[in-house]
């Protein structure tokens, strides 16, 4: 099914074609770099001293990295199917397809509701606009998987370094046998 007059398919829109796929594999594998994946590991080191898994600070280091490395630019076309919304709102009911230097977007004007999607030009959906106005990232495949490798490498880092906190104790506990014997 294509959507209105962009020549999107249903199955590029939600980032499910093999191109879309293969793509999303590559860049995510491509943005996997030693220094991030060490970064990862020393904040899940941070954290599971701190006790508290997936901290602000990892989130923020994690969707800083995707945005460098994985995510499309969404802010130009978002705001240049915001300002043909606004052009067309006067209008009841008009649906806009328009290209956006190489985005894309399909828009309902009009009425109490406009809405409007905003795609990538793989025919990806990467923005949309929603009922109160509103505007929302859609993620690619290529950030979820970004997200998911991200998250793997986290939570194994994670639960090492809680295995080593936990095993310490013993340890030291077990070698406090050779006490001071203070018997008179």
């Amino acid at each position: 099914m294509q959507i209105g007059g962009l020549r999107i398919s249903e199955a590029a829109k939600w980032g499910e074609t093999p191109q879309i796929l293969m793509s999303a594999q590559k860049q995510a594998e491509n943005a996997m770099t030693d220094r991030y994946i060490l970064g990862i590991q020393e904040q899940a080191q941070k954290d599971a001293k701190a006790g508290v898994y997936m901290s602000e600070d990892y989130v923020q280091y994690s969707l800083s990295h995707m945005r460098r490395t994985v995510s499309p630019n969404r802010s130009k076309p978002v705001a240049q199917a915001a300002a043909y919304i606004q052009k067309a709102s006067s209008r009841y009911g008009t649906l806009l397809a328009r290209l956006l230097g190489g985005y894309s977007m399909k828009a309902y004007v009009g009425g109490l509701h406009p809405t409007a999607e905003v795609y990538a030009p793989n025919g990806e959906m990467i923005a949309a606009q929603t009922c109160d106005g509103s505007w929302i990232e859609i993620q690619t495949k290529a950030e979820t998987k970004l997200i998911d490798a991200s998250t793997n490498i986290y939570a194994k880092a994670y639960s090492a370094a809680r295995a080593e906190m936990n095993a310490a104790p013993q340890a030291t506990a077990g070698g406090s046998e050779a006490g001071i014997d203070l018997r008179a």
